[in-house]
């Protein structure tokens, strides 16, 4: 038990080292998920229309973006409630209705999937930011206080004289 205590803030070391390492491996992950997205949408070779600066992004633009995808989903509803009213109101064998949210959905899942990618990087920063803290405050914290503990106090022996001071 001694023992343990003794060496505990290797155990903390080793926590820490695992934050980091972790952390970064799935930001690396997060940012390659979100680079797959990018490659997804610029290989569809979508284009904002001219409708899309009501959204606030420019005409003619490749979507290869969270903001750009989002914009044009919006112009292609906009598009669909003006030409074919609601997709309720639209009757069940019409060809629109699966080319609607198709489009639609496709793009809203891209925006989606950045949204993902973003709360995933983000979440890894704070695991690797847990990581660097234990490392610089526990682990050191930790064998401070056990060092302390481990220096031999003096004893005194039953029956034997007290030392003046």
């Amino acid at each position: 038990m001694k023992t343990l205590k003794r060496h505990l803030w290797v155990g903390a070391l080793a926590f820490g080292l695992l934050f980091i390492v972790l952390g970064t491996l799935f930001m690396v992950i997060g940012l390659d998920a979100k680079d797959m997205i990018r490659t997804a949408l610029a290989d569809e070779n979508v284009t904002t229309s001219a409708d899309a600066v009501e959204y606030g992004v420019p005409a003619g633009v490749v979507v290869t973006d969270a903001k750009t995808a989002e914009a044009q989903a919006e112009v292609i509803k906009k598009h669909s409630f003006d030409r074919y009213g609601r997709y309720a109101d639209m009757d069940r064998d019409d060809l629109n209705r699966e080319a609607y949210l198709t489009l639609r959905n496709s793009l809203n899942m891209a925006v989606m999937g950045f949204g993902v990618a973003d709360l995933a990087i983000g979440m890894d920063a704070v695991i690797v930011l847990m990581g660097v803290g234990t490392l610089a405050f526990v682990a050191p914290v930790l064998y401070i206080t056990t060092a302390k503990e481990g220096e031999a106090e003096p004893t005194v022996k039953a029956g034997a004289p007290a030392l003046a001071v």
